[in-house]
């Protein structure tokens, strides 16, 4: 598990170690070296308390159901065939009591399997006001908008308006990178695979209006460095999505919510959608949450923390669980809406579902970037989650059983959650969960063997300095800069060193350690130098090259 906060740089929650998230630590485990599974901060069961005598925790039904031996009921066997029979069944006997357990103060979950659905909420949309979290309540998604963006691109190539393999500046002939003449390749492909091999977590602000992305992609994508050559490794990279989105506003002549609204939203029925803080003042709105240490969790000072500035790569979108769905059933449906309108070509959606190349540190499972999409299980599990600070959201698609599974929360144990209550369905119906808890590798090796790693990394928002410990250990430090640490203090937190100790799985593949002595995240370090030291440290979904 991992992500973003923004993902996966910044992950705070994601049971995907890639897809969604802006990499943002804060002092908790929620990056490269994550721990999904990490106890609760202190003080957050006296706030459970407290908000449940408040709200009363809605959650379409409530407990009240025997305890098992454990003491807590429990989702139905994994050896259970996945039904909407089961699901219903599992929402209605142990969301609430996940929620709680987990520390998240509001949750909601929409399923479909085949045209039947299941939906459900528990918690709160702010411990503030108390209002209950309801279906039609909206939450960021985050980072799941990439799915959205990758989208539109797909239609657009349906419509004859771009290739594939077009290089950008076919399109958009003023990209670049700082490297001017690497970035001439760079394909479409490239953008919608995190393969472009630039730096990808670009968080500036630049105007607030509808030339907010095109400033972004004209003054700001100039500046951030190529560090591979276009097609060569994954790596996360919100900012190509930004020059995807940049093109749907050329190709279709409108802002890209508009675009969004238009060729999406509107043909899939979707109202309970925002695009910013006044549009979502519309609805019940959910808004992020943090430990604030004997206050238990609070809401953020403010309802986005990521600026208005990267709308394609899911800075500030919001919708309900069940809108949410809506797009993930028409990618199962092969581009068809509920009415059967064509949305999407059945080409196209199969497409964007096909693995591809392969991202690095993605253990125990192996995991392969779509168009778009996170492609596990050889193609059996599609998904991409979204997170920021406070946020977790993830999409599951399981194609073959027909079976779509949304996820909304707005903080705490997301990962918690995920593996209590989700993760049991989805190995019911494919025979491998997305979540497993990993023991964490017996310590091994010594300052002869880790030297090659020791050492900095970094981008414009993450410092990472691996070293070796007085006891021959070898351990790395996050540290959050840049962007990423003004995104932190618009939270109202303080951006603190995270120090973990790592431990080889094999080879250059390392696990960190988490608080139960379970695998916390997974790094790897990638090429070598001249001189025989790592290149490159990727963990989190991201590739940050040696600084040093």
């Amino acid at each position: 598990m991992a992500k973003c906060a923004h993902d996966s740089g910044l992950r705070h929650f994601s049971p995907s170690a890639t897809s969604g998230g802006c990499g943002i630590r804060r002092g908790v485990p929620n990056g490269p070296a994550d721990a999904a599974g990490a106890a609760a901060p202190a003080g957050h069961r006296r706030e459970r308390e407290r908000v449940r005598d408040r709200a009363g925790w809605h959650a379409g039904a409530r407990l009240g159901v025997p305890a098992g031996r454990s003491g807590r009921p429990r989702p139905s066997s994994r050896s259970a065939m996945v039904s909407i029979g089961r699901i219903r069944d599992d929402l209605r006997l142990h969301l609430s009591r996940s929620v709680l357990e987990h520390g998240v103060p509001g949750a909601s979950v929409a399923v479909g399997v085949g045209d039947r659905l299941a939906e459900a909420a528990a918690g709160v949309v702010n411990t503030r006001t108390g209002v209950p979290v309801a279906p039609a309540s909206v939450f960021q998604i985050q980072s799941i908008t990439k799915a959205w963006t990758g989208t539109l691109v797909m239609q657009l190539v349906d419509e004859g308006l771009v290739e594939l393999d077009d290089p950008v500046r076919v399109h958009l002939p003023g990209f670049r990178t700082a490297d001017p003449d690497v970035s001439a390749s760079i394909t479409i492909r490239h953008l919608l695979t995190h393969t472009g091999g630039f730096e990808g977590d670009l968080w500036k602000a630049t105007t607030a209006g509808d030339d907010a992305l095109q400033r972004l992609v004209e003054d700001r994508i100039p500046e951030l460095p190529q560090s591979e050559a276009p097609g060569s490794r994954y790596s996360y990279c919100s900012a190509g999505m930004a020059v995807l989105g940049r093109i749907v506003e050329l190709k279709r002549q409108m802002p890209f919510r508009t675009a969004l609204r238009s060729f999406l939203a509107d043909p899939l029925g979707i109202e309970e959608i925002a695009f910013d803080a006044d549009e979502a003042l519309g609805f019940s709105t959910a808004v992020g949450h943090v430990p604030q240490g004997d206050r238990g969790m609070r809401p953020l000072p403010v309802w986005a923390t990521l600026p208005e500035s990267n709308a394609p790569a899911g800075n500030q979108l919001a919708m309900s669980a069940r809108a949410l769905l809506a797009f993930g059933r028409m990618h199962l449906a092969d581009g068809l809406a509920p009415g059967g309108a064509r949305v999407l070509s059945e080409a196209s959606a199969k497409a964007m579902r096909t693995p591809g190349i392969g991202i690095p540190a993605s253990y125990p499972a192996p995991k392969h970037v779509g168009l778009a999409w996170e492609v596990g299980a050889g193609g059996a599990i599609v998904s991409h989650a979204g997170g920021a600070i406070g946020i977790a959201s993830i999409l599951v698609l399981l194609p073959a059983q027909g079976v779509s599974i949304a996820v909304l929360t707005n903080g705490g144990d997301f990962g918690g959650l995920f593996r209590d209550l989700v993760d049991p369905w989805i190995e019911a119906a494919v025979g491998v969960g997305m979540s497993p808890s990993t023991p964490a590798p017996a310590p091994g090796g010594s300052g002869t063997d880790f030297a090659r790693y020791v050492g900095v990394y970094g981008t414009r928002n993450q410092r990472t300095t691996v070293s070796i410990t007085d006891g021959g250990r070898l351990q790395v430090a996050h540290t959050t800069t840049g962007e990423g640490a003004d995104m932190m203090v618009r939270a109202g937190l303080s951006p603190q060193p995270y120090v973990t100790e790592i431990r080889r799985v094999g080879g250059d593949l390392f696990a960190s350690v988490g608080s139960a002595g379970t695998a916390g995240g997974f790094l790897e370090f990638l090429d070598s130098d001249a001189g025989g030291r790592a290149r490159f440290i990727h963990g989190g979904g991201r590739s940050a090259p040696r600084l040093d």
